[in-house]
């Protein structure tokens, strides 16, 4: 026999799981539920829809979790089990589950907060010494034919830069400065390395990096003596530290900054490939033109063949005097009709100033009355009574002296 529940009175009606579990999640998200946690991710896992499931736990205790899709590119790093972070997050009732969780908006890993303001404090004060001034940078060479390398021969870094450039350029040479990448003494092994290149000397330039990490295991070429040591080098260096999306003190300093050491050997050499086809282009453009040019010798060699002065050399010359002959009696001819023409000007000429003489008027009776001076006289007061003058006369001449004159009759 079942002995019947004993209800309160407070109890009027019996409350559904839902309606316990809905009234738990209002009651928590009615305050403030904005909370900062520290812990260690455990099971982290992303589902096709997406979004991120985790649980963060400490030694004591464990709390689910979730970054949604939409947050998820806020999170500059790549969440792992095991890692220590800190979150900021709302509390939240999973009413399905019956349990609540965190709704995470941002996350780092711990520690990150004291190291980030080491970072911009070193920042700030190589900025203010022009570490970062453009003046500074050192273009990349044209022609490299020998490569240092500064990183972990341990590393996929390393092998990313052989890869590209076995491709790209097999022909140049890799001199490796094999130094730990994190840790403790790993600043002072990178810049002592960068250093000791720098003294084997006959190297193009430098690629400096790792591959991508937390702030934690990239935080040496966050170090001084590393970013001095990128300053002073007098070969070009590349800063090739952790993904694109990582930044570091030496990809400020560095002469060129590249977001991977695959893109960094990309960078440090043209394409072998590129060049190869750049020449087999221009060997067929220069074959073209060699073959052009030959067919026009050709055609012009057939066409002065094919002239009458090659074949028959002999009768264009005969033919060529011939017309010299026919020319010089052209010119004769002309010389000829041309004295000609001149005779017979010159004759009408000569016969009009004959028509136009003096001396004819004088034969036909006429005289020309001179006075001892040699004037000429016209008029008849040019003349004095007693005055001796010449007559001049179609033969010979006379001399007289004027006993009278008589004034001409005027006819008005």
């Amino acid at each position: 026999m079942i002995t019947p529940l004993k209800i309160p009175q407070e109890c009027a009606q019996p409350y559904s799981v839902a309606d316990i579990n809905q009234a738990v999640g209002e009651m928590i998200e009615q305050g403030n539920t904005l909370v900062w946690v520290q812990g260690e991710l455990s099971n982290f896992k992303q589902a096709s829809s997406g979004h991120c499931y985790f649980t963060l736990k400490d030694k004591q205790c464990r709390i689910p979790a979730v970054i949604w899709r939409s947050v998820l590119p806020r999170i500059k790093f790549t969440p792992d089990d095991g890692m220590e972070v800190m979150v900021i997050a709302n509390l939240r009732v999973y009413q399905r589950g019956g349990y609540y969780q965190l709704d995470v908006s941002r996350m780092q890993p711990s520690g990150q907060g004291a190291l980030y303001a080491a970072f911009e404090a070193l920042k700030k004060k190589l900025s203010a010494e022009g570490l970062f001034d453009d003046i500074h940078k050192k273009p990349l060479p044209e022609s490299v034919r020998r490569i240092g390398v500064v990183t972990s021969k341990q590393g996929a870094a390393f092998r990313d830069i052989i890869k590209v450039l076995s491709v790209r350029a097999p022909q140049t040479d890799i001199v490796l400065s094999s130094v730990p990448v994190q840790g403790d003494g790993a600043a002072t092994a990178i810049a002592q390395a960068i250093d000791t290149l720098n003294a084997y000397g006959n190297i193009s330039c430098l690629i400096v990096g790792r591959g991508g990490g937390s702030i934690e295991d990239l935080w040496p070429f966050n170090e001084e003596c590393v970013a001095r040591a990128i300053f002073r080098s007098a070969i070009p260096v590349i800063s090739a530290v952790g993904h694109e999306i990582d930044f570091t003190i030496a990809d400020f300093v560095a002469d060129v900054r590249a977001p991977t050491p695959s893109s960094a050997a990309e960078t440090a050499v043209p394409d072998t490939r590129e060049n190869e086809r750049y020449f087999a282009n221009l060997s067929k453009r220069f074959a073209y033109r060699i073959t052009g040019y030959m067919r026009d010798c050709f055609l012009r060699y057939g066409q002065a063949r094919a002239r009458p002065a090659l074949r028959k050399p002999v009768r264009l010359l005969l033919e060529y005097r011939q017309q010299i002959d026919n020319l010089h009696d052209r010119r004769t001819r002309a010389a000829v009709r041309t004295v000609v023409t001149a005779k017979t000007q010159i004759a009408h000429a000569a016969s009009r100033l004959q028509d136009l003489s003096p001396l004819n008027v004088l034969a036909r009776g006429y005289s020309v009355v001179q006075k001892k001076s040699g004037e000429s006289v016209t008029r008849c007061d040019q003349l004095v009574v007693g005055e001796e003058v010449r007559l001049r006369l179609h033969k010979g001449e006379a001399h007289g002296t004027v006993s009278k004159i008589t004034p001409a009759i005027s006819r008005g």
